[in-house]
């Protein structure tokens, strides 16, 4: 090969052909279209994580008011919303009480919260859990009657 060749096929070579560059950006626009595709998937399940923490933590807040005396201990039937002033609005919950003994002074309860996803799914978190029957139940404050609370101390 001599040099007049050899400059002759470097000339020819100094750009890239219309076919590489329409490939280039093919691969590039897949690459593009594969990135934003699991930025979607990942949007959606971060927003399912929120959405789920969120409704533990009301069935665990329900819960409680249950156990306090707070809300009545009764089975709701079907799904209703919060109140409107409660920032968790959005949600709706259920909840079924059953006693678990003859004297009703043990109940099961369980608690239901779900929340829709804008995709049409649901999210739904259960807690169920014994509890025992706040009207049933002494606090700190009652006092059992003593043997001689009624009759004064004469001191003989």
């Amino acid at each position: 090969m001599t040099r007049y060749t050899y400059l002759r096929k470097a000339q020819a070579r100094r750009g890239l052909t219309l076919l590489e560059v329409i490939v280039s950006m093919a691969i590039f626009l897949l690459s593009i279209i594969a990135i934003f595709h699991l930025l979607s998937i990942g949007t959606n399940a971060a927003i399912e994580v929120r959405l789920q923490t969120r409704t533990s933590m009301r069935c665990q807040a329900k819960l409680a008011e249950v156990m306090c005396g707070a809300q009545a201990l009764a089975s709701t039937g079907t799904y209703s919303n919060f109140d409107d002033s409660d920032p968790d609005k959005d949600l709706q919950w259920r909840m079924e009480a059953t006693p678990a003994d003859d004297i009703q002074m043990l109940w099961m309860v369980k608690v239901w919260v779900k929340a829709d996803l804008p995709s049409g799914e649901m999210v739904e978190s259960q807690l169920s859990q014994m509890v025992i029957n706040p009207s049933m139940r002494g606090t700190t404050f009652d006092q059992t009657p003593t043997p001689n609370s009624g009759q004064a101390n004469t001191g003989n």
